[in-house]
């Protein structure tokens, strides 16, 4: 480096610096893991840890060998040599197990102990994991860790990647059931706002038949809509206060999947002690029926600090396609009509809209049944002045921009189908990465991950 006197010189060189660097790091990591795995002390402790976790599912754990050899990637992409002891699952019986296979499990206890799943280190799986979920393919993923020194083959990163998603999701899942509101939340006082929005993407599904030439098997593929969620706070100009981060997530499950999600981060985050609450969201039937009502209610609001807002450009697009319809309007007649109607609808005048829908079905003779129901239905939603007075918001814009980054730009496109498991785990991890929540999505992982006990019972010999 000091003899460099180019830039391409110096560049060149301060690469093959942090290369060695990544080599040292590593053969470090692997003589760490060696050190640790000969150590009498550490390696009674770890096992002793798995037999209590194989315990809570009747499950006996023996070490099977002493030393063997394995293969750990770290986070610099290299493979080291770890001899360290390892275990398996007995089964449920007296029998003698012969073979791992079907008959149960096995783990390498030191390993575990450290978090390293799938012959990878935490922080490897995460690093992977993170760059395949931000950039918009596999092979762009794997392109920006090798230019950083970091090499990993295809496979090994969607394999990591959604090891990484299974523990998170399996978290989520445990948290959500076992939730009691968190007095302390960063919400608390906060003037809070969730939208909700859906989004595409193509599942694809395994049928039965012979694969077809090349051994490709078949399947066939639905459009799904992803449901997605944003929650943030009002500062007191009445914009989003940026000093605390928003939180993104989604499901590919039904309403209730993602309102139960909704109702989770609202109470881990504080809200049920919130200024007040605001959902807002489009005009969709499944969003407004009956599910606020019973969101407030878990959160345990009086009905003067939960507001819903149906978004302004959604009512007003709606104004613009009932104008379009009107084949005898000239284009001036119906520039002129909307403009009104736009007035009335910033103004909160619901009522002049509902009347002249009432008045052109009685002269016209025409069924507007459900444009009258429509603005009958969301009347108390669509009082953009009034909430312009309390600062709240009048549109969805923050959840549309959400799932145009968290869905459109990484799960939908061309050709691009997913199978439901990975599909929803991919969201979850790109969601926490667009919020800034990564670290919490981290902790979460390194939580969860680790060895689960799973033993079969022996096959039963039949009686003649």
């Amino acid at each position: 480096m000091r003899a460099a006197r180019t830039a391409a010189e110096f560049c060149d060189a301060e690469r093959l610096v942090h290369s060695l660097a990544l080599k040292m790091a590593s053969s470090l990591t692997g003589s760490a893991l060696q050190a640790i795995s000969d150590d009498e002390e550490r390696r009674a402790e770890a096992l002793s840890l798995v037999r209590a976790k194989a315990a809570s599912r009747g499950v006996t754990v023996d070490v099977d060998r002493r030393r063997k050899k394995t293969l750990v990637r770290t986070i610099s992409g290299t493979l080291v040599d770890v001899f360290t002891p390892y275990a398996v699952a007995r089964p449920r019986s007296d029998a003698p197990l012969k073979t791992r296979g079907a008959q149960g499990t096995g783990v390498f206890p030191v390993l575990d102990q450290l978090g390293i799943v799938g012959r990878a280190t935490p922080a490897s799986r995460l690093l992977v994991s993170r760059a395949v979920c931000e950039a918009n393919s596999v092979t762009s993923a794997r392109e920006l860790l090798a230019a950083s020194g970091v090499l990993v083959d295809h496979k090994g990163a969607l394999r990591l990647t959604y090891s990484v998603a299974e523990d998170a999701l399996r978290h989520r899942r445990e948290a959500m059931r076992r939730q009691t509101p968190n007095d302390s939340g960063e919400l608390v006082g906060c003037r809070v706002v969730v939208a909700v929005d859906g989004g595409r993407i193509n599942i694809r599904r395994r049928v039965a038949g012979r694969p077809k030439k090349g051994g490709r098997k078949r399947f066939e593929t639905e459009w799904r809509e992803p449901k997605v969620l944003t929650i943030y706070a009002l500062g007191e100009d009445g914009r989003r206060d940026k000093s605390i981060r928003s939180v993104l997530d989604g499901t590919l499950g039904d309403a209730d999947a993602v309102f139960a999600l909704m109702r989770y981060h609202l109470l881990r985050l504080g809200a049920h002690k919130a200024l007040d609450v605001t959902l807002v969201a489009d005009a969709a039937p499944w969003i407004w029926t009956g599910r606020p009502e019973a969101l407030r209610d878990a959160l345990g609001l009086p009905a003067e600090r939960f507001h819903e807002v149906v978004d302004y450009f959604h009512a007003l697009e709606r104004l613009g396609d009932f104008s379009k319809s009107r084949a005898d309007w000239s284009e001036l007649a119906r520039g002129s009509w909307l403009k009104a109607q736009k007035e009335r609808l910033k103004a909160g005048d619901i009522e002049a809209i509902e009347a002249f829908f009432a008045d052109t079905e009685r002269l016209n003779a025409e069924d507007l049944t459900t444009e009258r129901k429509y603005w009958k239905r969301h009347r108390e939603r669509l009082r953009f002045a009034a909430f312009r007075e309390k600062g709240l918001p009048n549109g969805s814009g923050a959840v549309e921009s959400a799932v145009r980054r968290v869905v459109n730009l990484r799960l939908k496109g061309a050709s691009i189908c997913w199978t439901e498991g990975n599909a929803e785990g991919l969201l979850h991890l790109r969601a926490h990465a667009k919020s800034g929540r990564w670290d919490e999505l981290e902790s979460a992982v390194l939580d969860t991950a680790g060895w689960r006990p799973k033993c079969r019972q022996p096959k039963k010999t039949q009686v003649a």
